[in-house]
């Protein structure tokens, strides 16, 4: 889900906590598990032209149950093809660490209603961790995990690799295929009204322009008809730029008057999470306080209707999504009973759901929300045979063993979390191993070691000073600098 857009960090996107909601990697230039044989719609030319030499469209392989074929970590290629092609690139912009990006794999784009669009694009997936998707990461940040572009030629001013639409966190099969139609439409020049506004916005916030992302987001639902299916994602944009220009009174106008405006798919929560966060902001406020408990009030009854809805587009991971913010809305609320049995409802629907995956990487998208709920209800330990289970059935794969490391340093067991977030770390690689050392200074932090606990800060500062531009945090480096200071004095 996009919960993510409330904490969007390069460190910390589609976890809950370190808020990460995509598969095996047995070698790190290998992304997502590649089905043999699969071959979606070409045409006569690139058939005949498919496995030469110079033939980039070759390099798209079907993965797993997903209907589109992707072109994994080269971006050029898949540019290449779409020119061979005459048609736009859809990137998905993902990591193995996000529940969200894992479950979009196995839910939303295995759909078969997305078959003709094997006609329509190129389709390349990019693991932002890797560094040879540095540069392309770089170009087209991803504002969470995961975000999605359509890029391609604009016609109105012959740029090749224009941004033609963008999507962030989790789709509906409906909202995908709307996202899709808005790439093209962009490419034909047919972006006008509110499209044309929102298409503004999506292009100022890759750049980091909020302020004009704003403008041209309030334009866009100043002029979009009644019936414009992407209202919800516009205001979920909205609500999420505000935040980003710490402009709390105004997040909290948008919240109060649009809360119920954000339809039945997952924006409908991620809309709820940027508001919880202005929320929490303005609550020292004793002016604000009951306008914050009103909306609170609001936020929960608008999330319980939401999880009620058996009809609603959601995917296993929407839905955890939404009871872990309707639980941290009624904690907030002093409900603390209600919590629990939200919690409890959360637990059930993840532990069926992993116990239904069908392959090992469809049960690992369920790891981490397991691991925050399993910890809220005070039974962390009770997971570690599952989570062992996930990291024997995919050998390569650190997500699992980082999981485990923390459900251990949650219930106070060093020495296994110790052990498992250094088998997560000799497999990690890119920016998320900031995570796992910053796990292991916190280990070290609770045994009292402060030779190891330098150690890992060290490199941490290492870690971020050797990252290519695309995929640097110069805020967290300063933080790491910081913190080793500081260790030192």
């Amino acid at each position: 889900m996009q919960r993510l857009l409330a904490i969007a960090i390069l460190l910390a996107a589609c976890d809950r906590k370190d808020h990460a909601a995509r598969t095996d990697h047995a070698d790190p230039g290998v992304a997502r598990p590649v089905e043999a044989g699969s071959d979606h719609a070409r045409s006569p030319a690139e058939r005949a032209a498919k496995g030469t030499p110079g033939d980039p469209c070759g390099k798209a392989h079907a993965e797993g149950a997903e209907v589109m074929a992707w072109i994994a970590d080269d971006l050029p290629a898949a540019l290449a093809c779409a020119k061979l092609r005459g048609v736009p690139v859809v990137v998905d912009e993902w990591a193995p660490w996000c529940h969200t990006c894992l479950s979009m794999q196995s839910t939303v784009f295995t759909d078969a209603s997305f078959k003709p669009d094997a006609d329509r694009f190129v389709f390349a997936a990019l693991d932002t961790d890797k560094d040879v998707n540095a540069d392309a990461v770089a170009h087209y940040p991803p504002s969470a995990w995961p975000t999605f572009y359509v890029i391609g030629e604009d016609k109105s001013t012959g740029k090749s690799d224009a941004v033609l639409a963008r999507f962030v966190g989790a789709a509906s099969v409906a909202q995908f295929h709307a996202f899709l139609d808005a790439g093209v439409k962009a490419q034909q020049g047919g972006a006008a009204g509110a499209d044309a506004h929102l298409l503004g916005a999506e292009r100022a916030t890759a750049v980091k322009d909020f302020a004009t992302a704003e403008q041209e987001l309030t334009a866009a639902l100043a002029q979009a008809p009644a019936d414009w299916t992407r209202r919800p994602d516009a205001l979920t944009s909205l609500i999420s730029t505000k935040r980003k220009r710490k402009d709390v009174a105004g997040c909290l106008d948008v919240a109060d008057k649009q809360l119920d405006a954000t339809g039945n798919a997952a924006a409908a929560t991620d809309f709820i999470v940027s508001a919880m966060a202005c929320a929490e902001e303005a609550k020292a406020d004793a002016d604000q306080a009951a306008r914050v408990k009103r909306l609170r009030e609001r936020a929960a009854a608008r999330l319980t209707k939401l999880v009620a809805d058996a009809k609603a587009p959601l995917s296993v991971d929407d839905r955890s999504d939404a009871l872990a913010t309707l639980r941290e809305i009624q904690d907030a609320l002093g409900k603390h009973t209600e919590a629990h049995a939200t919690a409890e409802r959360q637990r059930a629907l993840l532990d069926d759901a992993a116990a239904k995956a069908t392959a090992p990487m469809a049960a690992m998208t369920y790891n981490w929300q397991r691991c925050d709920v399993y910890t809220y209800l005070g039974r962390p330990l009770d997971l570690v045979p599952a989570l062992e289970k996930s990291a024997r059935d995919l050998p390569h794969e650190y997500d699992p063993r980082a999981r485990l490391g923390w459900i251990y340093l949650q219930a106070g067991k060093l020495p296994e979390a110790t052990k498992w977030t250094d088998e997560a770390l000799a497999m990690v690689y890119g920016p998320r191993k900031a995570r796992l050392l910053t796990q292991r200074v916190e280990i070290a932090q609770k045994q009292g070691d402060k030779d190891a606990e330098k150690k890992y800060r060290q490199q941490l500062v290492q870690l971020w000073e050797s990252l290519p531009p695309g995929q640097a945090n110069p805020e967290a480096l300063a933080k790491a600098k910081e913190a080793l200071a500081a260790l030192d004095k």
